[in-house]
């Protein structure tokens, strides 16, 4: 008994030896690590095991500087799951307060317009951070690219179920300002249109006039023969086709081919973002039935076949 009592007693002198030299002498005194660090708070962790996961990254130069802080600060047990960024030169009195106080890490990401759902949730699923797995992945054309935030402890799950929200709001709002004429029967032939328009143009100022050629075209029934609906016909978006299409190409068939189907294809060939929507909501009104690539980033439109042919004929010789 005597002997378990030494024990103990030795123990606490231990302890309290610890903060008195060690953690009340380096509470207040940064520690510098070369940058920043971001670490890892993971829910149940106990202050010791915080306290070895900062030492272990060389944050704090002892364990009892930091009990100590967490004391006086009275943070003890209170301190929040989550991902932090602890600068560098914190005192072992600002991690605390980080820790139990601070906001997570908020990171960003961005998808760009035209990405295909295997696309997007192949960049997702690289997010080491997301937890979870993705058991839904919604129909293509119906997540909407743009700049999402996430933080530690989100699932995979729940940011493509934003993306997912985000498109059907996007999608209804835009439909619901329509030219009163756009040959549509519904919204997803809307989203396939602009999934076309998006795969056709970066350029802002010919988003709404392509979509005009394409609109003109379906009103007189003629096929719409857009080269990116043959690409995906064969890709199906789960990759890049990595050359030029061929006449071949142009005689696959597929359900996505509109050099050979009536009409739009049965549903989006991509994700196309906001911009596109809306020029598929609202198109050019113009006499335009075709394009062709100029050779400088943009296309010349006309609206006879003589003409279109003069344009591929000069758009050839300057390749």
């Amino acid at each position: 008994m005597f002997k378990k009592t030494m024990i103990v007693l030795f123990f606490l002198l231990s302890m309290t030896l610890g903060w008195l030299f060690y953690g009340t002498g380096g509470v207040y005194a940064p520690v510098s690590h070369h940058q920043d660090e971001a670490i890892i708070i993971e829910k149940g962790m106990r202050m010791k095991d915080v306290a070895d996961l900062l030492l272990g990254k060389k944050l704090i130069s002892n364990r009892y500087a930091f009990y100590v802080a967490a004391l006086l600060d009275r943070q003890w047990g209170r301190l929040k799951a989550g991902e932090f960024l602890i600068p560098d030169h914190a005192r072992p009195t600002e991690i605390i307060r980080i820790l139990c106080c601070g906001k997570v890490i908020v990171h960003k990401i961005t998808f760009p317009e035209g990405s295909t759902a295997h696309e997007i949730v192949d960049e997702i699923n690289k997010i080491s951070i997301l937890k979870g797995e993705i058991l839904h992945v919604p129909a293509e054309g119906f997540m909407l690219p743009d700049t999402y935030t996430y933080v530690y402890g989100d699932t995979k799950q729940s940011l493509v179920n934003r993306m997912e929200a985000a498109m059907i709001m996007v999608l209804a709002e835009t439909w619901a300002k329509r030219k009163a004429d756009v040959p549509y029967e519904n919204s997803l032939e809307a989203l396939t249109l602009a999934s076309i328009v998006e795969k056709e143009t970066g350029r802002k100022d010919e988003r709404k006039r392509i979509a005009g050629v394409f609109t003109n075209r379906l009103k007189k029934g003629m096929r719409l023969q857009a080269d990116p609906t043959v690409i995906y016909g064969i890709t199906l978006g789960k990759s890049k086709l990595g050359r030029k299409i061929t006449k071949n190409d142009l005689k696959s068939e597929t359900i996505y081919n509109t050099y050979l189907i009536e009409g739009l294809p049965p549903r989006p060939i991509c994700c196309p973002g906001k911009a596109a929507i809306e020029a598929a909501m609202q198109p050019m009104t113009t006499k335009d039935l075709f394009f062709v690539a100029n050779g400088v980033g943009g296309h010349n439109f006309s609206s006879s076949l003589g003409q279109h042919n003069a344009y591929v004929s000069q758009y050839r010789s300057g390749l």
